[in-house]
């Protein structure tokens, strides 16, 4: 089978308009299937769709063995609904309900259907006929048939005319589709004799995509540009609470650690009988009071320094030291904290060189994962350990305790979290202790882990680079021989 040059074109052509109705029908019904609106939109590009595939079967009546006449009825018929369906939707678009809209929109539809009664009664054309371009046909409108072209002329340009007038500015934009549908009727009689270039294709593709524009652009595009803007402004929302909660972290916690020291300072000179003998019941309550004003001291002390870390106000005062120093000086102060609770502490450094740290934020480092060791393990024994592992310090921490579920690594790493999230927990705790840690951790350019399981304690380790972030190795030994 030999296809001629006007056939290809043909074929291309309102192949093209086929593939711009099927995408918009679909990208229309992704979004909305079951609106009103929608449907419309999708039932025009259907009617389009199958208007293209009827033409193009036209150019192969004889190979596929079709009714020239039948070929020609379906092609014409759905030309006409296209028309009218445009309109009713561009009415839905526009949520115009008029008198004049609803006669158009019936009216044209009772007019259609009459339409296609008398065109397949043979009524509209006959002697529909091969001409001398292979796969092209044509036929002879009767009087009736030249009138019906003439109203459905008239009808696009009413409908042009209606949309324009319609009461949404969005729907005016509408109206150039019915005027692009009666240029390619008018492309079909004058130029298409002449050159066989089918422009009426061209100019129905060009109609489903003014059709198909609005609705995009109602549906998806200017939704996305005000999810934009509307995402824009809660992230500015939130940043200026995170800033207000920053500022207000800072005021209160100030405020509130010069009268805690106050009170824990006082009472530490009441309890040591600066003012006199105390009896037994005395100094527990004065204890009490200590005990509980340095835990609220270490909550306030905590949440400045996750403000000042989040806010990038914390400024590490790196030096070298000495590891071994730090780990002895924080064990002997926590040490008591264990031994009453019937545990041990065991130390086990190997060789470690100076590492570059904030020696008092790696003693904060160890201390919170100390103290949280011993608070959660009843007996056996804490295990703190040193080493160095290619240009790394790694420290570790060793409990026997309760131990972490898998599925909580991550969790005891937020803020204000722990295990036992419950009301009822048993250990208390603001839940800060292992944010900082990580975070300052971090900070140093080091990673923090943990392995545990449930009943067989918990291994946390931290390992931090014994160099300097930005300076060589030879600056280091050199600071270290100095």
């Amino acid at each position: 089978m030999t296809i001629s040059r006007t056939t290809a074109v043909v074929v291309a052509a309102n192949g093209l308009t086929a593939v711009i109705a099927a995408a918009l029908l679909m990208l229309v019904l992704w979004q909305a299937p079951r609106r009103r609106m929608n449907l419309l939109f999708a039932l025009t590009m259907l009617i389009l769709l199958g208007y293209c595939v009827a033409n193009i079967f036209g150019r192969f009546i004889a190979e596929l063995g079709l009714d020239p006449a039948q070929t020609t009825y379906v092609a014409v018929s759905l030309f006409g609904y296209f028309t009218i369906s445009m309109f009713v939707f561009s009415s839905e678009f526009a949520h115009e309900r008029t008198l004049t809209t609803e006669i158009m929109g019936f009216g044209g539809m009772i007019c259609g259907l009459g339409y296609i009664a008398a065109m397949w009664s043979d009524q509209v054309m006959v002697d529909i006929h091969p001409t001398s371009d292979p796969g092209s046909y044509q036929g002879r409108w009767t009087a009736l048939g030249n009138t019906a072209s003439m109203i459905l002329a008239a009808y696009m340009i009413a409908s042009a005319f209606v949309i324009f007038r319609m009461k949404d500015p969005r729907a005016r934009a509408l109206s150039l589709a019915p005027v692009l549908a009666l240029a390619g009727i008018i492309s079909s009689v004058v130029i298409w004799p002449l050159i066989h270039i089918p422009l009426q294709a061209m100019f129905l593709a060009a109609s489903a995509l003014v059709l198909g524009r609005p609705v995009l652009r109602d549906q998806l595009f200017n939704p996305l540009a005000m999810l934009n803007q509307q995402l824009a402004d809660k992230n500015a929302e939130l940043s200026r609470a995170s800033s207000m909660k920053s500022q207000f972290l800072t005021d209160i916690s100030h405020e509130l650690r010069t009268p805690l020291n106050s009170i824990i300072g006082y009472t530490e000179l009441v309890m040591g009988g600066m003012y006199g003998a105390l009896n037994d019941i005395q100094g527990d309550r004065l204890e009490k009071v200590v005990r509980n004003g340095q835990t609220l001291l270490k909550l306030v002390n905590d949440a400045i320094d996750l403000n000042r870390i989040e806010t990038g106000q914390l400024t590490l005062e790196r030096r070298l030291v000495i590891v071994p120093e730090v780990l002895n000086t924080v064990l002997d102060t926590i040490e008591p904290l264990a031994v009453n609770k019937g545990l041990a502490i065991r130390r086990d450094f190997g060789a470690i060189p100076p590492i570059y740290v904030d020696e008092v934020r790696l003693r904060q480092i160890v201390t919170n994962l100390v103290a949280n060791a011993i608070k959660f393990t009843h007996k056996g024994s804490v295990t703190v350990r040193a080493s160095a592992i290619s240009g790394d310090v790694r420290l570790e921490v060793v409990d026997t305790g309760i131990g972490i579920p898998a599925d909580q690594f991550d969790t005891i790493f937020q803020e204000f979290r722990q295990v036992d999230d419950s009301s009822t927990r048993e250990y208390e705790g603001s839940g800060l202790g292992l944010t900082i840690t990580r975070r300052l951790v971090e900070l140093h350019g080091g990673r923090i882990w943990l392995e545990s399981a449930v009943g067989q304690g918990s291994t946390f380790f931290i390992s931090l680079p014994a160099k300097a972030p930005e300076e060589p190795a030879a600056a280091v030994i050199s600071s270290a021989a100095a």
